[in-house]
């Protein structure tokens, strides 16, 4: 995969150079984000009772991007470049580097995918794309798109948040309102997944790697707009198949299983206030029917360039063929913080986080710790 990708980009930087030959518009835009921090105390060690550590706030799962007491630039700070060539005959490449604080910035070509304008109202792609799980999925990264330093990261916690496959959009106005009705079908295998990989470290684990695979991702979203407000409702499943490699090399635990993910989001303006909503739950079929409901409710004031807001979020785990279905991983967030768009294509951003552990700490799923955290930052689009 990764000489793959190495690959495409070079394709790519060569058709940019060559555009002039084969008549191909190419464009070039980006975004990024500087962000710095750090958390502001001290707190039990929620694995080894007794002991004090630096408290631990993760801004990013899937990077495990994590601030602690030292100030740090690392765990979100992004820098993305988007290159598309309009092939004609409504065809398009667009093809996504991004460097990334928490990958010591080196570049990786994480979106490739070919846009297909079939007709006025349908698009047809197929490459490399976010999963279209929340509200803010497709543009998560994107940090000039929405009020918050980041989307709350305890709802976007997922191992995998890409997949290579197929997306069909149909684009219709009905009763007054606009819509976008969405299918979408692919894979993602994820080698030595970061997220994993860690976790089994903090519990103790010497896997040589933990390996996610999320096969058979089959949905759909429906998106509907009208004058004050947007809305998305999304819905698919998939099997998710994680295995344990090793030190030898051989596979120490295999747990196949398949998910379900509903999700209804969006955003309401009203006045000089908008409220920006996420409800979701995923169910397992695993032997233990496990559930995670979890929902985001923010308000944003905007006063000219400046936009203060609060956000809830909430993330709970449930087992409902276990006689204690309660007792396991759960967590808030809250967050306050105020953008300031000081320029047309940059905004600067301070926030402050308190995570709330819930979970159970007799059985040790009260694993993060609680956390107060305060961020500072400069998202920028071109």
């Amino acid at each position: 995969m990764k000489h793959f990708n190495k690959t495409l980009l070079a394709l790519i930087i060569s058709g940019s150079c060559v555009s002039h030959i084969a008549q191909a518009e190419v464009s070039i835009s980006g975004f990024g984000s500087i962000v710095a921090g750090k958390t502001l105390g001290t707190v039990e060690d929620p694995l080894k009772p007794g002991t004090k550590r630096d408290e631990i706030f993760t801004a990013d799962f899937y990077d495990v991007g994590q601030y602690s007491n030292d100030f740090t630039f690392e765990p979100e700070t992004v820098f993305a470049l988007q290159i598309s060539a309009d092939m004609g005959d409504k065809l398009k490449v667009t093809g996504q580097l991004v460097a990334k604080g928490t990958d010591d910035f080196r570049p990786e070509l994480d979106w490739y995918y070919l846009t297909y304008q079939a007709t006025n109202e349908l698009t047809l792609m197929v490459g490399r794309r976010n999963i279209p799980m929340y509200y803010f999925s497709e543009f998560s990264e994107v940090g000039y798109a929405y009020p918050w330093m980041r989307p709350p990261s305890n709802l976007y916690w997922w191992q995998v948040t890409q997949f290579n496959g197929f997306t069909a959009m149909y684009d219709f106005d009905m009763g007054g309102y606009s819509n976008t009705v969405s299918f979408f079908y692919g894979n993602e295998y994820s080698n030595e997944n970061k997220e994993m990989n860690y976790y089994d470290k903090l519990y103790g684990g010497n896997a040589r790697a933990v390996n996610e695979f999320w096969t058979d991702i089959v949905g759909m979203n429906w998106n509907l707009s009208g004058d004050f407000f947007n809305v998305r409702f999304v819905y698919f499943q998939n099997d998710r198949d994680r295995e344990t490699i090793a030190q030898d090399g051989s596979i120490a635990d295999y747990t196949p299983f398949s998910q379900q993910f509903l999700g209804l989001g969006g955003n309401v303006d009203l006045a000089n206030f908008t409220v920006l909503f996420d409800m979701n739950m995923v169910k397992y079929d695993d032997i233990y029917g496990t559930e995670f409901p979890t929902y985001l409710v923010s308000l944003v004031y905007h006063m000219d360039q400046f936009h203060p807001y609060i956000s809830y979020s909430k993330a709970d785990q449930k087992r409902t063929k276990r006689a204690n279905e309660e007792d396991y991983e759960e967590h808030y967030l809250l967050s306050y913080g105020v953008r300031y768009d000081f320029h047309q294509s940059a905004s600067l951003k301070l926030q402050y986080d308190k995570f709330v552990d819930q979970g159970d700490k007799a059985t040790g799923w009260a694993y993060h710790g609680d956390s107060d955290t305060i961020t500072v930052g400069v998202d920028f689009i071109f």
